[in-house]
């Protein structure tokens, strides 16, 4: 048996020598040698798993069950009474289903809004924070969505000041200083920055092992200001607790009283995905990535003699839930949005040609190295791999700085052939490849039709301009890589996506069909995949597929459109 009470901010767990390695399954558990006892945050987190571990044998202190109390009334059961409402009071303005989001961030204090794509979840963060007054806020976002987060500032909290920070290190330096005079004067306002700058202007925060530089233990403009709330936008970004922007965010919000993280896709390959996610918007809670992996996560040996985690073991997934619920909502489109209207799919196989299938085919021998037990072995397996659906795309050429994609291409004859069926209807063109993208788009102006990118190599303004004028109906068709286009623009416009490559991540898959399947959109959506037969590519559809059952174990759609439906 064990007894736990609270003491000093957290929990002090007494118990017998013996449970000594029970007390440590419990996530962020840690032995305080000066007191000789073991203790852990002060979380419901710690509380659901302590009990989960000790069950009836566990005693608990009138301190700590006065604050679980007040835990649960004021926060945990408003918060999954919420998660099972249809419509909540609030600005008529909103749907239903987002008034519901705003009374849900605002009951959690700091939470992730997962709903799918094209949703509204930027509208309901703005709502949020312009009801409960929390400002300075800060908007980290992709480059991409800077300015729709000033646009969409200026529409629901028209009162707040916004300022973006744009490229080129002395115009964010000077954008910094104005934002600072703001805060000083006490006007509510909002800082907008990419997720790539982010890390330039704070302090990193440590993980495991991994040793700060004295200059990233070094405060920075962003860590002086108090901020009120920190809006985390399409936070899969922050899913590798390694990464330094993962940890410049961690680092920024260290004392932020607020977070909310956005996004759709809150797991791209494993469960896993969802702890570092988590870790920013509390901390207390998820508090051992180890720990937390080894109670609750599933794995499973791979190929290479690592671990993989395939999964969440069973006996403890309510348990993960009943603690990750009052911070995570997530509404799929078909039960929120009944009215938006489908989305089919059809697939177009195309065979190389004969210039394309020699060169693919040498590549694919070159990879070959060793064949051991129905195992390919490669160097640099995944760089290969790349470029073998490269081959699969257009013919191409190793040339100084690497590959160059030329004609003739499957891919964009195909397209050519789509063109003409769609009889001026406008429509999106997504690729991985940047020189996939512009081979297409020649072709593309060659034939006379009108047409726009977004790319790396794209300017943000010029950008921006392209999804107006393809919003306006001024071109018919806008090309985009899958890392420029795929995440926080909209183009309704068209109804109609093509993929002339997928991505082996199956967040930027799902981000990018979602363009244009999302509020505003008035007519079915079709996403058509051109893929060629006999490639790699026919295996990476596959492997999307069982990547998407890993979302749905965490995101629980399905069980979702049940509820709603009945």
């Amino acid at each position: 048996m064990a007894h736990v009470e609270l003491e000093n901010g957290s929990i002090r767990i007494e118990s017998e020598f013996r449970e000594k390695e029970l007390i440590k399954t419990v996530p962020g558990t840690r032995w305080d040698n000066n007191a000789r006892v073991w203790r852990c945050p002060l979380s419901w987190a710690s509380c659901v798993a302590l009990r989960g571990v000790f069950g009836k044998s566990l005693t608990v202190g009138p301190d700590l069950a006065i604050w679980a109390l007040a835990e649960r009334d004021g926060r945990v059961a408003p918060c999954l009474v919420l998660r099972a409402s249809e419509d909540a009071e609030g600005n008529e303005k909103l749907y239903p289903f987002q008034r519901v989001g705003v009374a849900f961030l605002k009951a959690a204090g700091s939470a992730l809004l997962a709903d799918e794509m094209g949703t509204g979840k930027t509208v309901q963060a703005i709502v949020t924070l312009q009801e409960q007054g929390a400002w300075p806020a800060l908007i980290v976002c992709p480059n991409s969505m800077k300015r729709t987060w000033f646009k969409e500032l200026e529409k629901w909290a028209p009162e707040v000041s916004t300022i973006v920070l744009e490229s080129g290190l002395a115009a964010r330096h000077k954008a910094l200083e104005a934002f600072a005079e703001l805060v000083e004067s006490g006007a509510p306002a909002a800082l907008v920055v990419n997720w790539e700058a982010l890390r330039l202007h704070t302090r990193l925060a440590g993980y495991g092992s991994i040793r700060l530089t004295d200059e990233e233990k070094e405060k920075r403009e962003l860590n002086a200001f108090l901020w009120e709330a920190i809006v985390a936008d399409e936070c899969h970004r922050a899913k590798d607790p390694k990464a330094k922007q993962t940890r410049a965010l961690w680092g920024v919000s260290a004392k932020a009283k607020r977070r909310i993280a956005l996004t759709g896709t809150p797991v791209a390959n494993s469960p896993l995905d969802l702890w570092s996610i988590m870790h920013f918007c509390s901390p207390e809670e998820w508090a051992s990535r180890t720990r937390w992996v080894d109670r609750y996560a599933l794995q499973s040996w791979n190929n290479f003699g690592g671990m993989d985690i395939v999964g969440l073991k069973s006996e403890h997934r309510d348990e993960l839930f009943s603690y990750l619920d009052p911070r995570f909502l997530r509404r799929p489109k078909e039960a929120v949005l009944p009215d938006l209207p489908p989305k089919t799919y059809a697939k177009r196989y195309i065979e190389l040609g004969s210039k394309q299938r020699k060169a693919y085919n040498q590549l694919r021998k070159e990879m070959i190295v060793e064949l051991e037990s129905g195992v390919l072995v490669a160097s640099h397996p995944l760089q290969r791999l790349t470029r073998l659906v490269q081959f699969a795309s257009a013919y191409g050429e190793m040339v100084e700085d690497g590959l160059r994609l030329t004609e003739p291409s499957c891919k964009v004859d195909a397209l050519e052939e789509i063109a003409e069926e769609l009889g001026g209807k406008q429509a999106i063109v997504f690729a991985e490849s940047r020189q996939l993208i512009e081979l297409a788009a020649t072709r593309l102006h060659k034939l006379s039709y009108t047409c726009s990118q977004i790319t790396g190599s794209v300017s943000p303004a010029d950008r921006q301009a392209n999804v107006d004028n393809f919003q306006a109906g001024e071109t018919q068709f806008i090309l985009a890589t899958l890392g420029a286009g795929g995440e926080g623009i909209t183009l309704t416009a068209a109804d109609t996506t093509i993929f002339l490559q997928r991505s082996f991540s199956s967040v930027k898959n799902s981000q990018a069909e979602d363009r244009n399947h999302r509020i505003g959109q008035d007519r079915p959506v079709e996403v058509i995949d051109i893929i060629a037969a006999d490639t790699i590519e026919e295996h990476v559809h596959e492997i999307m597929l069982g990547k998407q059952a890993k979302l749905e174990e965490v995101a629980r759609d399905e069980a979702t459109i049940k509820q709603w439906l009945s």
